[in-house]
Parts: structure tokens; C-alpha cells; sequence
């Protein structure tokens, strides 16, 4: 399941910042130039609607990056 996950997560970065964002690439906002805030709020939204979960303001902020959203995603199906 988590590779389903990495694989979707990637689908929506991709689709978010305009270029091809490998499943196994650990790609953080610091690291992408194209991940501003505006971005930042497109892929939260993004995540909410694919996975049916919902970040609260201070996970928003929190998010650093792939991994925050993984996180995110199997803390959600965990529960």
C-alpha cells in the first residue's frame, strides 16, 4: 500500500509543480523552487481530496515535504 501511496503522491506534485516528480524521490520544499506557498496550499488540497483526509493549520505549516504528506495519508488509514 505504501507504494500505491508513493506513486499517487508523486501523480499530484507532478501534476502541482509542472514537472515529473519521481515516487522514490524525497522531494521537499526547500529542494523546489516551484513549491511556494500558493503551491503549497494547491498540493494540501489535492492530498485532502485523493485520500479523504484533512490537515489542520498547523499541519499545514508543517509540511515539509513527500514524506509529510506520506505521513500523513497512513496515519489517516491507520485510524
Amino acid at each position: 500500500m505504501t507504494e500505491r501511496i508513493d506513486v499517487e503522491i508523486a501523480e499530484i506534485l507532478s501534476l502541482a509543480l509542472g514537472r515529473t516528480v519521481a515516487p522514490s524521490e524525497n522531494l521537499t520544499r526547500a529542494d523546489e523552487p516551484k513549491w511556494d506557498s500558493l503551491k503549497h496550499l494547491e498540493i494540501i488540497f489535492a492530498v485532502e481530496g485523493a485520500y479523504g483526509v484533512a490537515f489542520s493549520p498547523e499541519e499545514i505549516a508543517a509540511v515539509a515535504g513527500a514524506a509529510d504528506l506520506k505521513a500523513k495519508v497512513l496515519a489517516a488509514d491507520a485510524a
